[in-house]
């Protein structure tokens, strides 16, 4: 069951142990309830909720996106676009997650989780299990505790987004500036194959967006495309800004 998986990642990260939980997305919406109870307190060791869409249901009760839950939890999203990501974003997640003191979300899609390739490995880490944290003004979401820790979501989005415009997770190629891509995951191989000369803002960190970066990519190409999968979130929120993609 995924709400008791996802309850029993959550105290393993309280307790002190990185983890990683994985579902569908027709499994987060069984989680959503502690989902979206630890988005405000927050975590102790790194939370990483991998999580497969499935655009075009080749396997699923529905269609969704689950960027759509990041944006309500306020919880940051990062989106691998093949076997090598896959592996290196796990491990981004998870420093992430620690840093800014919240779950990240992976996002995966089903061709990138039946996608197989060699892929560069490192030397094993050892990571110390942190101390159970028992703070019951943190941890504890009755209303008097969750209003402060609301004001503290707050604050850390406001520093993801500050990250976000640094971070190496999101990458710019600067080609032909005739045509330029914004995308993210599986969809930036299909316009990579379809467009090779376009230039591309690939964002590995898909929530929150980096405002800074993709104005001045923006500015820079005659004209820029949106693609992604599978709702229209990049679209929306870059054209609310007022740019002309």
């Amino acid at each position: 069951n995924e709400k008791v998986a996802l309850e029993v990642g959550i105290g393993a990260s309280i307790a002190g142990a990185r983890t990683i939980v994985s579902m569908k997305h027709v499994g987060l919406n069984v989680a959503a309830d502690p989902f979206m109870s630890i988005s405000y307190p927050g975590v102790n060791a790194g939370l990483v909720l991998a999580v497969a869409d499935d655009p075009g249901q080749h396997s699923s009760q529905n269609e969704q996106d689950t960027r759509y839950f990041g944006i309500a939890g306020k919880v940051p999203i990062v989106e691998p676009s093949d076997s090598q990501e896959c592996k290196d974003f796990v491990g981004a997640a998870l420093d992430i997650s620690e840093e800014f003191d919240t779950p990240v979300i992976l996002r995966l899609s089903t061709r990138v989780s039946h996608s197989q390739s060699m892929v560069d490995i490192e030397d094993k880490k050892d990571i110390q299990l942190k101390e159970y944290d028992q703070n019951p003004n943190k941890y504890i979401v009755a209303p008097a505790v969750a209003k402060k820790r609301r004001v503290v979501a707050e604050e850390r989005l406001r520093k993801l987004e500050e990250f976000a415009e640094t971070t190496d997770l999101n990458k710019l190629e600067y080609n032909d500036l005739k045509i330029g891509v914004i995308t993210s995951g599986v969809a930036y191989q299909y316009a990579k194959e379809v467009m090779p000369n376009a230039s591309f803002l690939k964002l590995g960190l898909s929530y929150p967006l980096p405002k800074n970066k993709i104005t001045e990519f923006v500015n820079k190409c005659n004209k820029v495309y949106i693609i992604e999968e599978l709702e229209p979130i990049f679209e929306e929120k870059i054209k609310s800004w007022g740019l002309n993609v």
